[in-house]
């Protein structure tokens, strides 16, 4: 008998459990794994005779405790049981279960039992969130260190450029000019003044020159935000900002080439 996996974000729970129940899959459970980042969900059904009875887990990553996730049990009465323990045990938040024994279902003596971790796990876990917040925070570190320095040498060539007095130096050709005949007069002002208009045009874009962003440190800082999010928020931030990435990159490409 086959199995398969595939992940899934809790927005694709019920589409999932729907497609299978119109295609007279049978529901075998759903699966809690107390993870590093959450609780992991694995859904799991078996298809039909004609296919195999192949069984098709699918597994949605890092459910928070505060979290809610919707029940199945509009297509799947039987996952009543499973949904119940999935919160008594594990603290899912499931909504609208069919069958909903609000906390009864397990008698236990604390609550979510299933979520105690031993004190190594807990330390690993820590040192592990220290690590991604210091690599964030260097990231960060050298994001700011590399504005700076294009915000100093963009300053530096629009004071340098603006510095040069241009009737001035005019006034300097114009006394040269006044020793050559008029064909080559015309063609040193002529000279002169193209020298002007492009240093003029480079000061002035000099002085309007936004820092380069660096995206990879920004990438960095909002993957560490995203670690302490759930799967599918995760997935809307980091899918956000490598669309502002591209934003920014297409403007770049056009200015550049303009």
């Amino acid at each position: 008998m086959a199995q398969y996996f595939e992940d899934i974000s809790i927005d694709d729970i019920l589409s999932v459990a729907e497609r299978e129940h119109e295609a007279h899959s049978r529901f075998v459970q759903v699966l809690c794994i107390n993870g590093e980042e959450g609780i992991d969900l694995v859904y799991s059904y078996q298809k039909t005779a004609d296919q195999g009875y192949a069984v098709h887990n699918y597994r949605v990553h890092g459910v928070k405790p505060e979290t809610h996730i919707p029940s199945v049990t509009k297509f799947y009465l039987v996952a009543f049981p499973f949904e119940n323990e999935a919160h008594d045990l594990f603290g899912v938040q499931v909504d609208d279960i069919a069958i909903d024994f609000k906390g009864g279902f397990y008698k236990v003596a604390m609550g979510k039992p299933m979520t105690v971790i031993s004190p190594a796990q807990k330390a690993a876990r820590e040192k592990a969130a220290k690590l991604a917040a210091a690599k964030a925070a260097k990231a960060a570190k050298a994001a700011q260190e590399a504005a700076s320095k294009a915000e100093a040498a963009a300053g530096e060539g629009a004071q340098a450029a603006a510095a040069i007095d241009w009737e001035a130096e005019r006034a300097k050709v114009e006394v040269k000019c006044a020793n050559l005949d008029a064909d080559k007069a015309a063609k040193v002002m002529a000279a002169f003044e193209a020298k002007m208009k492009k240093a003029q045009a480079e000061a002035a874009k000099a002085a309007d020159v936004k820092p380069a962003v660096d995206w990879e440190a920004e990438r960095a800082k909002v993957e560490a935000k995203c670690a302490n999010l759930p799967e599918d928020k995760a997935a809307k931030v980091m899918a956000a900002f490598e669309a502002k990435v591209r934003a920014a990159q297409g403007d770049a490409s056009a200015k550049g080439g303009e």
